[in-house]
């Protein structure tokens, strides 16, 4: 008597799946691999054999993760390689791997070597400093480190820009920004001392408090003023007829702010007041109770009424009553 046997046919392509697969697919992973940008797969590791080349370019275009940025390194075990398989269905107990464990993965990358980064740098700051009445020194003692960027992306190019744009001297920083295709990549700080020279005016002599500053007090000289506070002057006729603040020692850098223009009515010395209401004209004669500049209010006393008014100062002799 035959026996027959009869099979679900679900679990026969199985035994035969199985049978095809059974401890025949062979992986051999690679030690350690350079690929372009972009996502891994087992076959850039691995390389894969077994008796079904269709069954090995499915294995072999299994997807793992993504390349690691350039500089760095990935790396892939049998674990990664394993989880990746049973995704796709693949019996890892059919799966016979070589003696390597692991794979280390790196990508083409290009370098932009910090001197360069450095140089655009400074080329933005030369250009931007350029004056023909300074000596500009551009120092740096902190060039930035070489950047990677990966082979394939595309057109590369800098853009340099200046945290405090109006600073033009002593410590600033920049920004050097890669872009790639029109993407930023990358934003590099880049650190620079600038030391400025310049021809400005200085005191030939000690010059005393209100005096009146002249030629003969006064000399231009190549200083540094990169830590100058105060805005200096590069012309002796700018100066012309200014008064001393306070003190000033020799070689000392004329400032804005260690100079005023001198009063033009001093206090205590008689005027003429100026009053004009309507049609009606009236000038009589005042005192000063206060130094007055040009254009500027002060207080005055009326010699004949006695009176205290204010006015504004028209000249060295006269002042104008304001209602």
């Amino acid at each position: 008597m035959k026996l027959h046997f009869f099979i679900p046919l679900p679990l026969a392509i199985f035994f035969a799946l199985h049978a095809a697969m059974g401890g025949k697919i062979a992986i051999e992973v690679k030690d350690r691999v350079t690929l372009p940008e972009k996502q891994i797969t087992v076959g850039d590791i691995a390389s894969v054999s077994c008796a079904d080349p269709s069954l090995v370019e499915r294995i072999s275009g299994i997807l793992i993760g993504n390349t690691p940025w350039p500089g760095n390194v990935r790396k892939i075990e049998r674990d990664i390689i394993n989880a990746r398989l049973i995704d796709e269905g693949i019996n890892v107990n059919d799966i016979a791997y070589g003696s390597t464990t692991s794979s280390l993965v790196s990508v083409e990358s290009i370098t932009i070597p910090g001197e360069y980064i450095l140089k655009k740098a400074k080329e933005y700051l030369q250009a931007r400093l350029n004056h023909p009445d300074r000596e500009i020194i551009i120092e740096s003692d902190r060039p930035p480190r070489d950047k990677l960027l990966p082979a394939n992306e595309g057109i590369i190019r800098l853009e340099v820009s200046q945290i405090d744009a109006n600073k033009d001297r002593g410590n600033v920083q920049l920004i050097v920004h890669i872009f790639v295709n029109d993407k930023q990549h990358l934003k590099i700080p880049v650190f620079f001392h600038i030391r400025l020279y310049e021809d400005i005016v200085t005191s030939k002599r000690k010059i005393d408090r209100n005096d009146i500053l002249c030629t003969d007090n006064l000399v231009i000289r190549r200083m540094e003023t990169t830590k100058l506070a105060g805005l200096a002057f590069n012309s002796v006729e700018d100066l012309r007829g200014k008064r001393a603040i306070h003190p000033i020692l020799p070689n000392t850098p004329i400032t804005a702010e260690i100079v005023d223009n001198p009063p033009v009515i001093k206090k205590g010395e008689f005027i003429k007041i100026f009053i004009q209401t309507g049609n009606l004209h009236v000038v009589t004669k005042g005192v000063a109770k206060e130094d007055g500049y040009s254009g500027k209010i002060i207080r005055i006393k009326n010699i004949d009424s006695n009176k205290e008014l204010y006015g504004r100062v028209e000249d060295s002799t006269s002042v104008k009553i304001v209602f």
